[in-house]
């Protein structure tokens, strides 16, 4: 594991300084090179792309998919569609497996607004008095 952190290191020095870490193109040419070490990198961040989608409320319809499929479902994308290489790949990968394992998005968290409750003894307080929030639910 320490040996493809430290080649992954090597092989993107630069990415800190990039807008967002790495485009399609840099997926495609990561699992198209043919370098020792690059097929298991590719099938690394295509599963962590799928992962983080599952852990982030992404629901998926089909069944489940081994790393092999997942990594073959994002490289398809990528060579079906050349012309969007220079976007983000996170965003290339989740929008090729919310396709084809038909996942749905999570909903946006409902946003709560506190209300002001009055003190027990049903008088409210004066200026300097407490002012008490409570959630609606």
């Amino acid at each position: 594991m320490k040996r493809l952190v430290i080649a992954a290191l090597l092989f993107f020095p630069g990415i800190g300084h990039a807008e967002y870490f790495d485009t399609g193109s840099d997926l495609w040419n990561l699992c198209t090179d043919n370098a020792s070490g690059h097929n298991y990198l590719c099938m690394g961040m295509s599963t962590a792309y799928f992962d983080m989608m599952r852990a982030t409320g992404y629901r998926c319809a089909a069944p489940a998919a081994d790393r092999e499929k997942v990594r073959d479902v994002v490289l398809k994308f990528l060579t079906d569609n050349p012309d969007k290489r220079n976007q983000p790949a996170s965003e290339l990968a989740i929008t090729s497996l919310k396709t084809a394992f038909q996942c749905v998005e999570p909903a946006p968290p409902q946003a709560t607004r506190p209300t002001i409750t009055t003190p027990k003894s049903g008088k409210p307080k004066g200026k300097n008095g407490p002012i008490l929030l409570t959630p609606n639910n």
